[in-house]
């Protein structure tokens, strides 16, 4: 399960790339800048549940804007293709920058379940040869994230260069567990730029979420 998530956003992240250019579009840019504060979010957020576990437009730094709820619900339904338990999908772009932030949570109900993921966030080589196969650039090696420490119960990620079209780009992947919540996220940024937002600071706010769903606070 956790391999199929793994390539599944892996590939997506890499097919989303396009996206960032759609989303330049001053009219869809506009759709999209509505979005934010619709009752339909309001309604979410004080929900309290799983599905609330998930990063917003609000936690970014101006100049990101949100993807389409049509292309997040493509995206989930191709996870789920793969009989992936995809609980939420969250893409984030920064047109200007051309920067990419996107990841989902899945929902981990067993004590196995929970300890195979763990046991992959243990193993360092597994963890990079499973995120990085067919996309890191084989002149740089992939390096782990560093600064990630107390995130969830279990966290670990790589950082490396791709080649995406003859863009070189700086790809960050960070994988968390928490309670019987798993999370992948990925940031995508120009290589030698440094991200808007770091990717440590969305996994502590996923971890924040978890733990307020699961205490049932605000």
């Amino acid at each position: 399960m956790i391999e199929k998530i793994a390539s599944g956003l892996l590939s997506l992240a890499v097919g989303v790339v396009p996206t960032m250019v759609w989303l330049t579009t001053p009219a869809l840019a506009q759709s999209v800048v509505e979005e934010k504060g619709t009752p339909e979010r309001v309604i979410l957020a004080q929900a309290r549940t799983w599905a609330d576990v998930t990063l917003r437009l609000e936690d970014l730094p101006p100049g990101f804007t949100a993807m389409p709820p049509a292309e997040l619900a493509n995206l989930k339904e191709e996870l789920s293709q793969d009989q992936i338990d995809v609980e939420n999908v969250f893409a984030f772009v920064a047109q200007e920058q051309f920067q990419l932030i996107m990841g989902i949570t899945t929902r981990l109900e067993t004590a196995q379940q929970q300890a195979e993921f763990d046991d992959l966030l243990r193993d360092p080589e597994r963890l990079k040869s499973l995120l990085t196969e067919n996309l890191q650039d084989t002149n740089v090696p992939p390096q782990a994230l560093n600064n990630i420490n107390n995130i969830g119960d279990a966290a670990a990620g790589v950082s490396l260069r791709v080649d995406l079209d003859n863009l070189l780009a700086r790809l960050e992947i960070l994988v968390l567990r928490k309670n019987q919540m798993g999370a992948f996220v990925f940031v995508l940024y120009r290589d030698g730029q440094r991200p808007l937002h770091p990717i440590a600071e969305v996994g502590r706010k996923l971890d924040q979420r978890i733990q307020e769903v699961s205490t049932g606070r605000n």
